[in-house]
Order: structure tokens, then sequence, then C-alpha cells
């Protein structure tokens, strides 16, 4: 079986989410709201609309969006 690729749009309300290991490897682009990731080390990131970042499958972070999310994704698993 090859690589699967699942693309989407995702609304979330505000929430907290802290992964040992992030699932899948994800790209997204904020359409509206923002969402925070903390690494472990304590290094945050805000991403804000038009904001296209990548989060890699495996990764160890915190999850924080304080308003609505609304995402643009694309998924490699």
């Amino acid at each position: 079986m090859g690589l699967v690729v699942t693309v989407g749009v995702w609304e979330c309300a505000p929430c907290r989410e802290e992964y040992e290991s992030y699932p899948v490897h994800e790209m997204m682009t904020v359409k509206s709201g923002s969402v925070t990731l903390t690494d472990p080390g304590g290094r945050a990131e805000t991403y804000t609309a038009g904001d296209t970042f990548f989060v890699v499958k495996g990764a160890k972070c915190t999850w924080e969006n304080t308003e609505t999310l609304k995402k643009f994704y694309m998924i490699a698993a």
C-alpha cells in the first residue's frame, strides 16, 4: 500500500491538545482564527490567517487555538 493523501477544510472551536506523537505529516493553511504550537522546550509559534505551516509525523507538541480555527489541510499518511 502506498502513501495516502487527504485534503479538506477543517473548523474547530477553541481547544488545547497535547501530542506525544503527531499521528500524520500535515501541511496546513490557516483560513481564519489562529493556532499556537509549542514544542517540548517551550518554543511557541503562532499561525494566523494566510500562514502555511507543516507538522511532521511523530512531532511532540501542544496545539492550542483560543478562538475558532478554520484551516485547509493536506495530510500524508
